[in-house]
């Protein structure tokens, strides 16, 4: 089918589209919640092949473009939202200098000429920090779909491309692409109620089955280019609570990185003296920093603190223990500056642990959480509490870490911003001195807890 059929067909089906939405209102509020899960408000949105301009509404943008081949969905889209822009255009033709913090392809490539080429197309309009979220009907449902349609119980539809998730990642790849998350959403397409919200939150990130969701997704960005490692910053956020027997080693081995290295040592209401030692070492070295608390907050508290004080383009998070040598930080700073990440998690789950470096039920509770975790954001993950962390400073804004150790609040708000994650092998090592603050049983529940919380915000 060439494109002037495709316009007259879209143009036709235009006036009852609504209608037609209407008939299956369960499985398109389904697309819109997952993309509010993944958009923030308040960005800048472009929608291509936007249709009546409903998901763009929905996502509430501070500046949204919806653009479409159809004269007529652009006509009732203008109608309906006055306060959106909207265009009669394909990518090609679209003539603006406009950089968008997202752009949204929802159930558009199945109708492209060619896909390739509008992926070449497409970069015109991205930036460094801009995402790509891709949704289109599973190649699995097209029986179902094309049944539907003959029952008149779905929108009539015209010729499409049989495209599968493997697809679009081998052509997004092939267009220097990095793909940040992919996987498959909504296994129940209609509402059963009180059952169809979780089931289809359950079962669309078990695996094997999940590949029987009607809807593939796929989230990626523009392949980063290098930084310029001497023009990037960094800053060490070390968290302490009474490592007096620590914390003067720690500050001594941490590398200089980049343009400059500040270290921020929080200290958490130590009572052994740790803070005149970081006082004193901050008097001889205008790089260190030291913040205090007056009592005990917490790590996740120390950390929130860290930032809010960190001044480097990359932030680093270090435990003042050097179970992790601080010799390893270099690793996270040059992942991102190599543009191959935007926020790295330590694993030490690699290479073989000094004998006492983990307690056993330690082991178990972290194997079984990177599991969860890894089923909940749909990335790997193989160690959810290791304390090394890096990320790009400019996203720790959208971020809120208030649980009680902070890992998962930064693994979990770098899931929700969808940023390339990538996890840095790390050796990891007995402390020599002090003991570990971590209560395997209590803190275990905490973590329950906060997969928990973050399961039922899931889309």
């Amino acid at each position: 089918m060439n494109e002037i059929e495709k316009k007259e067909h879209f143009n036709r089906i235009a006036p009852v589209f609504d209608e037609w939405k209407s008939k299956n209102s369960y499985y398109h509020s389904q697309i819109e919640r997952f993309h509010v899960s993944a958009i923030p408000k308040g960005k800048r949105i472009l929608e291509v092949g936007c249709a009546t301009g409903d998901l763009l509404s929905r996502l509430e943008p501070e500046y949204g473009l919806g653009i479409d081949i159809s004269e007529n969905m652009i006509r009732i889209a203008q109608q309906k939202y006055p306060h959106l822009n909207f265009a009669v255009s394909d990518i090609g033709a679209l003539n603006i200098d406009d950089k968008f913090d997202y752009v949204i392809l929802s159930n558009l490539l199945e109708y492209l000429p060619d896909c390739w080429d509008f992926f070449h197309k497409l970069k015109k309009f991205c930036s460094d920090d801009t995402r790509l979220i891709i949704t289109n009907v599973n190649p699995l449902w097209e029986p179902v779909m094309y049944l539907g349609m003959k029952l008149k119980l779905k929108t009539p539809d015209i010729q499409r491309n049989y495209i599968t998730k493997r697809d679009v990642i081998n052509m997004l790849t092939l267009c220097d692409y990095d793909i940040i998350e992919d996987g498959f959403r909504i296994l129940i397409p209609i509402r059963i109620f009180l059952a169809s919200g979780f089931l289809n939150k359950l079962f669309s990130r078990m695996p094997g089955l999940n590949n029987l969701c009607c809807m593939q997704y796929i989230i990626a960005r523009d392949r980063q280019k290098d930084l310029q490692i001497q023009e990037s910053s960094c800053s060490v956020i070390v968290p302490c609570f009474n490592e007096s027997e620590n914390i003067e080693g720690c500050i001594a081995r941490i590398p200089q990185m980049g343009k400059f290295t500040e270290i921020i040592v929080v200290d958490d209401g130590s009572s052994d003296g740790t803070n005149d030692i970081v006082n004193n070492i901050a008097k001889r070295n205008s790089n260190v920093l030291l913040v205090k608390h007056s009592v005990n907050r917490g790590k996740a508290s120390a950390i929130k603190t860290g930032f809010e004080h960190a001044r480097g383009d990359i932030v680093i998070i270090l435990d003042a223990d050097m179970a992790v040598s601080p010799e390893e930080l270099p690793k996270f700073f040059y992942a991102i500056t190599n543009g191959n990440a935007e926020f790295v998690n330590g694993t030490r789950m690699v290479y073989p642990m000094e004998k006492g470096a983990m307690r056993f039920f330690n082991f178990l509770g972290n194997k079984m959480f990177g599991m969860i975790l890894s089923l909940l954001v749909g990335q790997r993950n193989t160690d959810t509490l290791c304390g090394t962390k890096a990320i790009l400073r400019k996203y720790y804004k959208y971020i809120n870490i208030n649980s009680c150790w902070g890992d998962f609040d930064l693994l979990f708000g770098a899931a929700k911003l969808k940023l390339k994650t990538v996890e840095m092998p790390v050796h990891y090592k007995r402390r020599t001195a002090g003991s570990s603050k971590m209560k395997a049983i209590k803190d275990g529940f905490l973590f329950l807890k906060v997969c928990w919380q973050w399961f039922n915000e899931l889309a």
